[in-house]
């Protein structure tokens, strides 16, 4: 097994913040009362929506 592969079945199905590479948004980049609803990706660099599917796979 590639590290790849590994990497891809560590990461959840659906986006939230028990990923290792989620983090919290910049409230002023949504709102402060909206910054649950996305998740920074670390790993892509980039938002997504909450429970989406997993950008960085």
């Amino acid at each position: 097994m590639n590290r790849n592969t590994k990497e891809k079945e560590e990461l959840p199905k659906f986006c939230d913040y028990f990923c290792k590479y989620a983090a919290f948004t910049d409230p002023n980049s949504i709102g402060g009362c909206r910054r649950e609803l996305a998740v920074w990706c670390k790993k892509a660099s980039k938002y997504n929506n909450k429970n989406n599917k997993c950008i960085a796979k």
